[in-house]
């Protein structure tokens, strides 16, 4: 069953960067029918006037994903789940139960006293990959028994898995998040947040860009908490 952006639960907004690194076997289908790789979006997004795209995730066919236009209804649509988001600035993060890849089972509650940063994602999702080595770098740098970092993903395990082999993601990895990214508000991918040692959402963060920067002074504030 294809997902498309203006559900409630799985809506994508994607706009263009300098792509460095692309999903590799993803087709992503034009309204017309034609089909084209990743190395040709920041083309196809020129032709329709640099405004970015809507991408809808199929499902039954990961490595299929539909875009069209940029709207102007979808982009205040987008505003306003952007405004509900940023509603949980300074409020209590809701609780979670997850299985990583790994087997084990995390909840928030066992993670009080730590810091916690998140990431929502998935695989097809062109400015999710640009951003990971950017996080990679942060998890490496601030990675302790007092931090941890888990990456929210949309995909089941296995095509998770797959991706793995030829990606690499630091962060402990859960699948088929849509739940708790609906519980969050998060509707725009990636978003990144810190949630402080005492369970209080201290940042958010739509996009890549300055991620570096940002997530690391986020961490280094919810630590002085």
């Amino acid at each position: 069953m294809k997902k498309y952006l203006l559900t409630a639960l799985l809506s994508y907004a994607v706009m263009i960067a300098a792509a460095q690194n692309k999903p590799d076997n993803t087709k992503y289908l034009l309204p017309n029918g034609a089909i084209v790789t990743a190395d040709k979006l920041d083309s196809v997004n020129k032709s329709w006037g640099n405004k970015g795209y809507l991408m809808n995730h199929d499902d039954k066919n990961p490595n299929e994903v539909h875009i069209s236009p940029m709207t102007d209804a979808f982009l205040k649509e987008m505003a306003e789940r952007e405004a509900s988001l940023k509603q949980m600035l300074n409020q209590p993060a809701p609780d979670f139960k997850l299985t990583g890849l790994s087997g084990k089972t995390w909840t928030l509650a066992d993670l009080k006293g730590k810091t916690i940063v998140l990431n929502f994602w998935f695989t097809s999702c062109v400015p999710c990959l640009e951003e990971m080595p950017k996080l990679n770098e942060v998890e490496k740098k601030y990675a302790s028994n007092n931090i941890v970092f888990f990456a929210f993903a949309l995909e089941d395990n296995g095509t998770l898995k797959n991706f793995l082999k030829t990606h690499t993601f630091n962060y402990t990895i859960f699948s088929q998040t849509k739940e708790t990214g609906k519980a969050y508000h998060v509707s725009n991918y990636p978003t990144s947040m810190v949630i402080d040692p005492s369970g209080i959402i201290r940042f958010l963060h739509l996009g890549g860009n300055n991620i570096v920067a940002e997530l690391s002074s986020a961490i280094e504030s919810a630590q002085k908490i």
